[in-house]
């Protein structure tokens, strides 16, 4: 009993490093301490939606994380998103995090559309499943999510996210849940080679996170990324190797006290639709 109430503790105090049931996944956006909220890739599915709208190819992709080396901290996520010509960028989503005694699963399905030119909306609907063992049971839960890019320029982005817009609730017992949180954040593109992110997110219920990251391409293929974030304070940095159609990405994350928690990342891209 005091494994199983140490482990919901843990989960729960690290929200402000990564907030419970939002869970941010892809090691290029956790190589930039997941400033991502205007990161166009195939894990924009998990960060916003409506950056989905910006992929030309559909793709696969698949996450691992392992949380300050800890056995019974894994976080695991797939994707697949299929943009097409007119109709906009469908996509469904997975995630998973904890053990046997306490977990959280996250199946999602999420729809973009580019309204003008400059601005795309996303929404998304996902199915929550919570279990805590030792007869405390399972919740099901269905959590709504949307999000907004605008391209304010050619090189600069703005973009928000709200998650669980509906406050949806975990249990009756202290009206326990799922936490609702908004994120905003800005993207300037320097140039093909440096990116830069800003991003302020704000649980209802905890201390506004803010986090910056960079993203620096030497070489056509080959990204550096870094990045720190507050609440509490972390490092983080990652590399990333992009080939035609397999991009393969690793991360890491330093907490002052918990210590390191590796993550890595692999999508697959292919054509569906020939390019007009």
């Amino acid at each position: 009993m005091k494994r199983i109430l140490l482990l919901v503790f843990m989960a729960g105090s690290f929200a402000g490093f990564s907030q419970t049931s939002d869970f941010p996944i892809g090691a290029r956006s956790a190589g930039m301490a997941n400033a991502s909220v205007c990161l166009t890739d195939l894990w924009a599915i998990h960060h916003n939606q409506a950056a989905m709208v910006g992929l030309e190819q559909a793709g696969v992709a698949a996450y691992y994380e392992n949380r300050f080396l800890i056995s019974n901290l894994n976080l695991q996520g797939a994707t697949a998103v299929l943009p097409t010509p007119k109709a906009g960028v469908f996509g469904i989503s997975y995630a998973r995090f904890g053990n046997k005694f306490y977990n959280q699963s996250r199946y999602g399905f999420a729809y973009g559309k580019r309204l003008w030119k400059f601005l795309s909306v996303g929404l998304q609907l996902s199915y929550l499943n919570t279990t805590l063992a030792e007869g405390y049971g399972t919740r099901h839960n269905f959590i709504a999510e949307i999000g907004l890019l605008s391209q304010v320029t050619p090189k600069l982005r703005i973009g928000f996210h709200a998650f669980n817009l509906t406050r949806t609730r975990l249990a009756e017992a202290y009206d326990e849940r799922v936490p609702m949180n908004f994120r905003l954040g800005a993207q300037y593109d320097f140039s093909k080679k440096v990116k830069v992110a800003v991003e302020g997110e704000k649980d209802l219920e905890l201390p506004p996170v803010f986090k910056m990251g960079v993203e620096y391409f030497p070489a056509d293929v080959f990204a550096i990324r870094v990045g720190v974030g507050t609440a509490p304070f972390h490092a983080d940095f990652g590399v990333g190797l992009r080939l035609k159609f397999l991009h393969f990405d690793i991360a890491g994350s330093v907490h002052p006290v918990l210590g390191f928690s590796p993550k890595a990342s692999l999508s697959y891209r292919f054509n569906v639709f020939k390019k007009k």
